[in-house]
């Protein structure tokens, strides 16, 4: 990632298949449906879980899969989740942009209901 000055670099399994980024777990959106590649070599992430969750609960179909390179090439959006970046949208993949050809606003909702959710699980700190 470094090397090709970009912020994040995919990682595959031993398959070829998408795993993970560097530090943060992968989502992609076709068809107003979610999907994420297993967690077989990578770890399975609270806000991962949490966002299988929240689609759910959302009414969004969600699966998990095998998913190749070209998969999340041709998706509607990509986005990745991590405790410190939160939901993060990715616009570009190996120099192709993502578009979102279906112009349903998957992560817009799922960052609606993460926001209204997330507080309970904050514990204030008094200095």
């Amino acid at each position: 990632a470094n090397l090709a000055g970009v912020d994040a670099a995919i990682m595959l399994d031993h398959h070829g298949f998408v795993a993970e980024l560097n530090a943060t777990n992968l989502f992609m959106v076709r068809n107003g449906k979610l999907w994420t590649p297993y967690a077989n070599a990578c770890l399975h992430g609270i806000t991962r879980g949490l966002m299988l969750e929240l689609a759910h609960e959302n009414g969004l179909e969600t699966e998990e899969a095998n998913l190749s390179l070209t998969e999340f090439y041709t998706a509607d959006e990509v986005f990745c989740t991590g405790t410190m970046g939160e939901l993060t949208p990715v616009y570009e993949i190996d120099g192709r942009i993502v578009r979102n050809e279906g112009h349903l606003p998957v992560l817009e909702l799922l960052n609606k209901a993460f926001r209204q959710i997330i507080p309970q699980y904050c514990t204030p700190i008094r200095v």
